[in-house]
C-alpha cells in the first residue's frame, strides 16, 4: 500500500505490520474500531451487542443486524485466525438462531442502556424488511489479519452447504511517521464473484421455496359449503402476525369496487391507509402480501381472489380481483373482523 504525496507527486510505500507488534488487542482495540465503524466490513450493519455472554459462559465478540434483517455474528482474531475460528462462530450463530424477536429487542436494549421500545424503533428504521423477517436467517463474518488454510477450506465447504459465512482480512500499515493505516480485504467470497454467488444462492433458495411452499391450487367449496369457506378465511385473518392487518387492508381495497386492481393502484391505496413509512416500504409489504397469496396453506384465499402471476414464485403479481361469486362473502368476513382490528397501527 502507498500513501500519495500529491504536492511532490510521490508515492510513499507503507510498511505492513502486525497488531501484536503495535500492542493492539482484539477486545480493547480492534473490536472497538469495528463497533464504532462497522462499515469497515464493507456494508451497513447495526451493532446490537458486544462481548455477549452465552449460557455456556463463552462470549461472542460482536452481534449485529444487516439491512436484510439477518442476525450477524462477527468474530475477531488479531493477527492469525487459528485453526478453529469457524467452529467457534458456528456455535455462536447456532445459539443466536433461536432468538425470538423479543429476545433481540432485549439484547439491543441492554447494549443501548435504554428500553425495548427504543430498541425496536431503531431496528425498524434500520432494516429494509418487515419485522417478521428479523432473524429468519443468520450470517457469520470472520475478521483477522491472516486466515489459516484449515479455516479457509472449512469456510468454502460451509458456503457450499448454504451457510452464509465470510472472511474479511483487516490489514495494518505504518507510514514513515509511525502513523497507523487500516485496510480491509474480503477474501471469501471474492468481491469479483460475490454478485454471481449471491444471485446463484438466491435462485437456488427460490427454487427450493417454490417446491416447498408455492402453489396456485384452489379449494372448491360449493355454494352449500360457503359457511366452511367463510370460516377458513376468518381463521386466516385472525392469525397473530404483523402481516395480518396489512392483508386485511389489502382485502378491503380490492373488495371496495367490482373491478381489476393494478399493483400500482393497490400500493398507492395501501400507502394512503398508513401502511409503510414510505412508498418503497409499502411496495415491500405488498410483495409480502403477494407471496402470502401463493402459499400452499392458502388455497381458500385463491378460491375467492384472482391475480396475474408470472412463471415463477418470485415474479411480481398484478391484476388483483375478487371473484363476483365471493364478493358478498368477503365483505361479510371483513365486517366480522373489522371491530377486532379497528385502530390497529399498521
Amino acid at each position: 500500500m502507498y500513501k500519495v504525496d500529491i504536492e511532490n507527486k510521490n508515492l510513499i510505500e507503507l510498511s505492513k505490520t502486525n497488531f501484536s507488534q503495535l500492542n493492539l488487542k482484539e477486545r480493547y482495540d480492534i473490536e472497538e474500531w469495528i463497533e464504532k465503524s462497522p462499515t469497515i466490513l464493507g456494508e451497513e450493519l447495526l451493532i446490537i451487542n458486544k462481548e455477549l455472554t452465552l449460557p455456556s459462559g463463552i462470549r461472542l465478540d460482536l452481534l449485529a443486524i444487516d439491512k436484510k434483517a439477518n442476525l450477524v455474528v462477527i468474530e475477531l482474531k488479531r493477527d492469525d485466525s487459528g485453526r478453529n475460528l469457524e467452529w467457534q462462530s458456528i456455535k455462536y450463530v447456532s445459539y443466536c438462531s433461536n432468538f425470538l424477536v423479543e429476545d433481540i429487542f432485549k439484547c439491543y436494549a441492554e447494549y443501548l442502556g435504554s428500553d425495548e421500545d427504543e430498541a425496536q424503533l431503531n431496528i425498524e428504521e434500520f432494516i429494509d424488511e418487515e419485522m417478521d423477517k428479523l432473524n429468519e436467517n443468520q450470517r457469520i463474518i470472520l475478521v483477522s489479519k491472516e486466515f489459516h488454510s484449515d479455516v479457509v477450506s472449512a469456510v468454502l465447504w460451509l458456503r457450499d452447504y448454504k451457510i452464509d459465512i465470510e472472511c474479511v482480512r483487516l490489514i495494518p500499515y505504518l507510514d514513515q511517521d509511525e502513523e497507523l493505516f487500516i485496510t480491509t480485504d474480503m477474501i471469501i467470497p471474492l468481491p469479483e464473484a460475490k454478485d454471481y454467488i449471491e444471485k446463484k444462492e438466491i435462485k437456488q433458495k427460490e427454487s427450493r421455496s417454490h417446491e416447498s411452499s408455492y402453489s396456485l391450487e384452489k379449494t372448491d367449496y360449493g355454494p352449500e359449503e360457503f359457511d366452511k369457506l367463510e370460516e377458513r378465511v376468518i381463521k386466516t385473518l385472525k392469525r397473530k402476525s404483523d402481516q395480518t392487518p396489512r392483508f386485511i387492508a389489502f382485502l378491503e381495497i380490492i373488495s371496495s369496487e367490482n373491478k381489476v386492481f393494478k399493483r400500482d393502484e393497490v400500493k398507492s391505496r395501501l400507502y394512503e391507509k398508513g401502511i409503510g413509512s414510505n412508498i418503497g416500504q409499502t411496495g415491500r409489504y405488498l410483495s409480502n402480501i403477494s407471496q402470502f397469496l401463493t402459499k400452499k396453506s392458502n388455497p381458500h384465499i385463491r378460491q375467492i381472489i384472482n391475480f396475474k402471476v408470472g412463471s415463477s414464485a418470485g415474479e411480481t403479481k398484478d391484476d388483483y380481483f375478487v371473484i363476483e361469486d365471493y364478493r358478498d362473502l368477503l365483505k361479510n368476513v371483513l365486517s366480522k373482523v373489522k371491530n377486532k382490528d379497528e385502530g390497529k397501527n399498521y
